[in-house]
């Protein structure tokens, strides 16, 4: 079948064919179709097609790569390493702690052991390594205090040590009768001695039994030259009949340090150190205080 358009403007008629006719109409439905899908459905499906499985996923998953893993086993390895020192620091606190004299416990004391074959070993996650990150910190702190603790302590202990008259005035040994009562050598009396008595050549010398603050260094009619030292907390040494005094008042003199040398001055039958301790005024028997007894 043949169609046959007529127009005013043109001189003879034109004839379409039916086949022609059904491609365009064809075509024409067609347009309102790709308008449709050009405007309404969104851009980028094709794009997102191929993650379909993804975004049913929880959204916290996260996919760590070869390198990334590799990256968080050796952090691992590091913390590994960091343990073992804290593991020595602790064998290192426990030996401080026996020098203090501080009791603990044999686990404490003994230095800790591991070891063991490696069952189901995995590497570490991310979360993981912070978590044991953060215990490590925590532990780090724990042993500071510790050992801060243990510090102070046996500085306290040092401090104490050096001003305690714990050591010989002088090297020779001492009368260890002296201190007590005895028949007075001038009068025939008993009386109290305060004191020790280290026998020992004139010019002999006399060294400071602890350290602390010289408060005199004169001389008097009953101790002749004497040298009075001020340990502290009302502590107080003694060294009299002294041929010479080598140090003055307001000195600080440390342990063993050469103070002055025997004589035989003051109310005394030869030469000789007359040794004394003195708490708040008070005679102490410095036998008690000396560590080497001769």
């Amino acid at each position: 079948m043949n169609i046959i358009f007529v127009s005013n403007s043109m001189a003879r008629p034109k004839t379409v064919s039916l086949s022609l006719l059904l491609l365009a109409v064809s075509f024409l439905s067609l347009v309102p179709a790709a308008l449709i899908w050009a405007f309404i459905v969104p851009h980028g499906v094709q794009e997102h097609q191929g993650q379909g499985v993804k975004t049913l996923l929880p959204t916290t998953l996260k996919f760590v790569s070869a390198t990334e893993q590799e990256h968080i086993d050796a952090l691992a390895m590091q913390l590994g390493e960091i343990q073992a020192k804290v593991m020595r620091l602790d064998a290192l606190g426990a030996r401080l702690s026996t020098l203090a004299g501080v009791k603990e416990s044999e686990a404490d004391v003994l230095p800790p052991g591991r070891g063991g074959p490696a069952v189901d070993a995995y590497g570490m996650s991310e979360q993981e390594l912070k978590e044991k990150l953060a215990e490590l910190v925590q532990d780090i702190d724990v042993r500071s205090d510790k050992l801060s603790m243990l510090e102070a302590l046996m500085l306290q202990q040092r401090l104490k040590a050096n001003t305690l008259p714990s050591t010989m005035p002088t090297n020779v040994s001492y009368n260890s009768s002296s201190y007590g009562w005895r028949v007075d050598p001038f009068s025939g009396q008993m009386a109290f001695h305060e004191g020790l008595d280290f026998v020992a050549e004139s010019g002999t010398p006399v060294y400071a039994s602890a350290g602390g603050i010289v408060t005199a260094s004169e001389q008097t009619s009953d101790y002749g030259r004497i040298v009075k030292i001020d340990h502290g907390s009302g502590l107080e040494t003694r060294y009299a009949h002294a041929s010479e005094l080598l140090v003055k008042a307001g000195d600080r003199v440390e342990r063993g340090q050469l103070i002055a040398r025997v004589g035989s001055t003051g109310r005394s039958t030869g030469a000789h150190l007359h040794f004394e301790v003195r708490l708040n005024g008070a005679a102490l028997d410095p036998r008690k205080y000396l560590q080497s007894m001769k």
